[in-house]
């Protein structure tokens, strides 16, 4: 896989349930955050940090996605950049927390969680080591969980178990 195993994401039932409620309550609005770890073991997140701050229409944004194709320009909530000043209270509050983030997420609701072209270069450009939860709310009453490794030498899927 590259920088390291594909291997099995453990969530905890208590995490999971206030996760998937959450971006329930929040729906249809694109949900996107962190998993966290309190000792920064990379595969068991125990909470989630959400951001509410969507800048991806944003003139500085917009063209990162619609220059992707007509999906992207036919649905301007497909995609999310969080704001500067929410990334730093979101960074300052895992400083404070004693956590680390460890994954990214977010939803989709229009698709399968499937991991895409622009999920891969915009977290490539960003994160080295972080997996990436996508929770597909295609039909919301069924949410589907993903997870997936992500390094420079590719993508590759993960076993998500809720303990």
């Amino acid at each position: 896989m590259g920088d390291y195993a594909v291997d099995d994401v453990e969530l905890t039932v208590d995490l999971y349930e206030r996760l998937v409620e959450t971006v329930l309550a929040r729906y249809p609005t694109k949900s996107f955050g962190y998993l966290a770890s309190p000792n920064g073991e990379m595969r068991r997140a125990t909470d989630f940090l959400l951001f509410e701050d969507n800048v991806r229409n944003d003139d500085a944004w917009r063209h990162e996605f619609v220059s992707r194709g007509r999906y992207f320009v036919d649905h301007d909530d497909a995609g999310f950049v969080a704001t500067p000043e929410e990334s730093l209270r979101v960074h300052r509050h895992l400083l404070q927390s004693g956590l680390t983030e460890i994954a990214v997420f977010h939803t989709h609701r229009r698709h399968p969680g499937n991991f895409s072209d622009i999920d891969y270069d915009l977290h490539i450009s960003r994160f080295k080591a972080l997996w990436h939860l996508i929770i597909s709310l295609r039909n919301p009453r069924f949410p589907q969980v993903r997870a997936f490794a992500v390094s420079p030498s590719g993508v590759g899927e993960m076993g998500v178990r809720v303990r």
